[in-house]
């Protein structure tokens, strides 16, 4: 089994990325901020760093970034929508001088998104391509780090190089790269490398619920808002504590209950942060204790985490691709299945289709 370090700057990347290579590195502990004192061999951490300002995500980063030191995969996982101060993070990281070389391939062609001409690309359900990075190459530089753009055929160079990446296949010719190495790699990229990364040593993925089923949503992504709507019988907005009763009574009788938190359209992320942490915080101590617990947005899974007092997430498998599943370690629902994923991934009617497989739900038409 390798020895995994990751890091990630969101807890539902930390997530998906993690149960790419679940396959090859068996169970994998997510944690949040901090490296424990008696780490597991394969670990990902989420270092909550990406809706801070780029001074204070690299101070974290160089914190945490000697947790990646002598691993045999160091991953560094960015946002496929490249949110976040992704390159002043990886810039530190690898000012660090751990490594000779860092491969940069954020593509993930399963969630609609790939990487031409050094630029990162993304759409969702079928739409038109957006760029949503710019230039990879020249967002490093202007943070003092030695990158460029490389193409697979002209091999593996010293410092930070983008790949381009339209397809799985593409990604692993760039994970075989690695027998190039005169070095040690840092590896820069989405779920989508870190399956190349585990060819030949993935999970089956599972569709299975157990009831009873809470979903909690509190991104703020269209994507996920379309998500909630297909599935219009389970959902209820909720507010706090007065609305336990009925959410009690949706779990009883139809074995499912989806929760969006009302949010305000002018809240920071800090704010709505704090608000779903306060309105979960409300409701959980009276809610049954679910079997599975369904979270959209990495912001709203750490809020529900730390309402609940859990430690970990331990990765055991995935649905699919960029929607991962974990168990809960520690607090009040230890033990529970967590389904997760990015508010920004999926098909628009991802959760219905899940309900309706599991005989949760009845087909209605689009």
């Amino acid at each position: 089994m390798p020895f995994l370090r990751l890091i990630a700057d969101d807890l539902t990347g930390a997530l998906d990325t993690a149960a790419e290579l679940a396959g090859l590195c068996g169970q994998i502990a997510v944690m949040w901020n901090n490296e424990p004192a008696d780490a597991p061999s394969c670990l990902a951490i989420d270092t909550g760093t990406r809706e801070l300002p780029a001074s204070d995500a690299v101070a974290t980063i160089v914190k945490l970034a000697p947790f990646l030191k002598g691993a045999d995969i160091a991953f560094k996982k960015v946002d496929s929508l490249l949110r976040g101060p992704w390159a002043a993070e990886l810039a530190a990281c690898f000012s660090l001088g751990l490594w000779r070389h860092c491969i940069v391939a954020p593509a993930f062609p399963h969630q609609g998104r790939r990487t031409l001409d050094g630029r990162q690309w993304a759409r969702s359900d079928g739409g038109p391509w957006r760029d949503v990075g710019g230039d990879l190459a020249a967002s490093l530089r202007a943070e003092g780090a030695p990158a460029s753009a490389g193409r697979i055929a002209e091999g593996l160079r010293d410092g930070i190089t983008i790949f381009d990446a339209a397809t799985d296949a593409d990604l692993l010719e760039i994970a075989s790269l690695a027998a190039q190495a005169q070095g040690p790699i840092l590896w820069c990229g989405t779920g989508g490398l870190a399956r190349a990364l585990a060819s030949g040593h993935h999970i089956k993925p599972s569709h299975t619920l157990q009831k009873p089923v809470l979903g909690f949503f509190g991104s703020d992504q269209g994507v996920t808002r379309v998500q909630i709507e297909a599935c219009r019988p389970h959902r209820m907005t909720i507010n706090g504590e007065s609305d336990v009763e009925e959410i009690n009574r949706r779990l009883a009788s139809s074995g499912v209950a989806f929760l969006n938190i009302g949010l305000l359209s002018n809240m920071t992320r800090p704010e709505a942060a704090a608000r779903i942490m306060s309105a979960f915080g409300e409701v959980a101590s009276g809610l049954q204790k679910p079997r599975t617990l369904i979270v959209a947005g990495g912001e709203t899974l750490r809020a529900v985490c730390l309402s609940l007092g859990a430690t970990s997430l331990d990765v055991v498998g995935q649905v699919e691709p960029g929607v991962p599943r974990s168990v809960m370690r520690g607090g009040r629902w230890d033990g529970i299945e967590v389904i997760s994923k990015s508010g920004a991934f999926g098909e628009k009617n991802l959760w219905r289709d899940l309900l309706i497989e599991n005989g949760l739900m009845n087909e209605e038409p689009d």
